[in-house]
């Protein structure tokens, strides 16, 4: 019994002394791959630095960089499509058509807005003489030279508010977008929407027309933010994008 019981008393305390402490003998192999990381970002900060204190035109095209990243929101899926658009068919797109699946776009319309109809811009925001009327007044919105009939597309999603008639712009429609955001569409003439259709990014709600004063085929189009008007052309992203044929 004697026998007995001291074998099983060095197999138990034997095991569990090898269990318990093994692991203050585990050779782990170190891992530097975040020393790596520290010193790449140390080396990228010190050459963005000294650009920056070079007071040079490299450090000037860094600052305008840095400072252009940091304080503009920015739409990856329309960076990606205009990526798309550039390269040429022979390259294999499916990885960034993927990522760009993924991607949604943000909430606010403001962001990611685009012109309404291609055109050259005849009659800009602010202050200026009115080219009908001859006299200097506020222009709340832009005026884009476009062909009869062209057809105009919602610069965002939203719902149709109204249409209606304007002695000076003509048949106007305007759409009601969200955080109080809405686009003026006028000089339109055919209307392709009604009120309270809800509308999505592109679609053609109206077309090209030359109602109220304008003396030539042309589209007004104006952004209000509660209420107040602001320039187009700095939300504008651009034109539609091309879609590939399904």
């Amino acid at each position: 019994m004697a026998k007995f019981w001291n074998k099983w008393k060095k197999n138990r305390w034997g095991n569990i002394r090898e269990n318990d402490y093994n692991w203050q003998y585990a050779e782990d192999e170190v891992d530097y791959s975040w020393l790596k990381k520290t010193a790449v970002a140390g080396i990228l900060f010190a050459i963005v630095y000294c650009a920056h204190i070079s007071e040079t035109a490299v450090g000037r095209m860094v600052d305008d960089g840095i400072r252009y990243t940091v304080t503009t929101p920015t739409d990856v899926n329309y960076v990606i499509e205009k990526i798309i658009t550039s390269l040429p068919p022979s390259v294999d797109l499916s990885v960034l058509k993927k990522v760009q699946t993924t991607i949604s776009k943000p909430a606010d319309p403001l962001l990611y807005m685009y012109t309404p109809v291609s055109g050259k811009i005849v009659s800009p925001f602010g202050w200026g003489i009115h080219p009908v009327l001859k006299q200097e007044r506020m222009n709340e919105g832009i005026a884009i030279e476009a062909a009869l009939g062209t057809g105009v597309k919602a610069a965002a999603p939203g719902t149709v508010k109204m249409i209606t008639d304007s002695a000076q712009l003509g048949k106007v429609l305007i759409i009601e977008h969200s955080q109080d955001i809405e686009t003026v569409y006028g000089h339109l003439g055919e209307v392709l929407v009604q009120q309270g259709d809800a509308i999505s990014q592109g679609q053609i709600i109206a077309k090209v027309g030359k109602s109220g004063i304008a003396t030539e085929p042309l589209l007004y189009f104006e952004v209000r933010e509660k209420g107040k008007a602001i320039d187009p052309a700095t939300r504008l992203k651009g034109d539609f994008p091309v879609r590939e044929e399904k």
